[in-house]
């Protein structure tokens, strides 16, 4: 019985680190406009843009997600 040899598992070219993740919250983007430092300023900005293409409109989606939670919420009350 003949069996299928494995390939063995590419290695990566270069070692690859983890993004590093830094949450774009008020306070991120406070403290960079305080910093007065204008490259932190433009890269917190260009950070901002890339999580509002990526995900959209955050608010108007945690809105709807409120709404839904509220739905839910009645429903079982009634149920209950």
């Amino acid at each position: 019985m003949a069996t299928a040899a494995k390939k063995p598992a590419k290695k990566p070219d270069k070692p690859q680190k983890p993004p590093v993740i830094i949450p774009l919250y008020g306070v991120t983007i406070c403290e960079a406009v305080a910093s007065g430092d204008l490259a932190r300023m433009k890269e917190v900005a260009r950070q901002a843009e890339e999580h509002v293409r990526e995900y959209g409109n955050v608010p108007a989606a945690l809105e709807s997600l409120k709404l839904e939670i509220s739905k839910l919420q009645k429903k079982a009350y009634k149920a209950s």
